[in-house]
């Protein structure tokens, strides 16, 4: 495992797209909030880029995440957007270039297949839970993501959580290994998927309909990840409401998975595409029992 430096003031922070395109306007609240705290703002080439439901082709969207990783002067990296692309470029990364630079990468949602797939070729602990057009507006951000995006970033800060529900009895502890479930479950099969013995997933997902949070989860369950992993956590479920009533609702769904595998099994994580999501460290050990969560790697450096 290896841990970023933190943010120092006036430092310079990247901002790249390796997944879905957007227009620039929806962009610029949240560079002039970078500005606004005292960072230096350097735009990726290909950030305005557009290719079907694509920021660019894989090789530029790829080459903009190479280069800011080994640029000296580039201390962060932020994602500009999720939406989908990010687990394309995979195989056109620098993992020599990221290992031999550590520093910080911010993305969330389509990023989650990035952030996997750099652990697990270089050990680098990743901050899940902010794309800039999505959580930075006018008006700044949500006050709970603003605040453990910076204390992670700044402090090496990660707060506990409390308030969670346990769907049975015990303690887990592991690495944090997971995020958007529907791209942790496109990366079974591939050398892009960590190893999940011994760890703590924690997932979440968006606009997705029971049964297919269900055929997702039951993937997982097949291929023996959960048979591995120390624990499950689920964040937040925006938007997957069943389309007919009698089909159940996706709260059962996880319910009953957590009565088919042995792990400890926790909901009600606050983490996923609502308001006030936590910003976690992907790579990181961490442990959750009845009364929360909380991150227990000793992240001073």
């Amino acid at each position: 495992m290896v841990v970023p430096p933190r943010l120092q003031p006036g430092d310079t922070v990247g901002v790249v797209a390796p997944s879905g395109p957007f227009e620039p306007e929806r962009l610029r609240p949240a560079l002039d909030y970078l500005t606004g705290r005292g960072y230096r703002v350097r735009e990726g080439r290909s950030l305005y880029e557009r290719e079907r439901y694509l920021a660019g082709s894989d090789s530029e969207r790829a080459s903009d995440l190479n280069g800011m990783f080994v640029d000296p002067q580039v201390r962060a990296i932020f994602v500009a957007r999720g939406g989908y692309g990010s687990a394309r470029v995979l195989d056109l990364l620098n993992y020599e270039g990221i290992r031999r630079n550590p520093k910080p990468l911010v993305g969330f949602s389509d990023t989650t297949a990035l952030q996997l797939g750099i652990y697990v070729h270089t050990g680098l602990v990743t901050y899940s839970g902010v794309t800039l057009c999505a959580d930075v507006t006018e008006e700044g951000m949500h006050a709970v993501t603003e605040e453990t995006l910076w204390g992670a970033l700044v402090e090496g800060r990660f707060p506990p959580v409390v308030g969670l529900q346990a769907l049975g009895r015990g303690v887990a502890e592991g690495r944090l290994i997971g995020g958007c479930l529907s791209m942790v479950a496109s990366l079974v099969g591939t050398p892009y998927l960590p190893d999940p013995a011994g760890a703590l997933l924690f997932l979440e997902d968006v606009n997705e309909v029971p049964y297919r949070i269900d055929r997702m989860l039951n993937q997982l369950r097949m291929t023996g990840v959960f048979e591995q992993a120390a624990g499950v956590v689920f964040g937040q479920f925006e938007g997957c409401e069943p389309e007919r009533e009698e089909e159940g609702t996706t709260a059962a769904v996880l319910e009953a998975l957590a009565g088919t595998i042995a792990c400890p099994v926790f909901c009600d994580l606050p983490y996923g595409h609502g308001p006030g999501r936590r910003v976690l460290p992907v790579g990181m050990q961490a442990r959750v029992d009845e009364g929360g969560m909380m991150v227990i790697e000793d992240v001073a450096i």
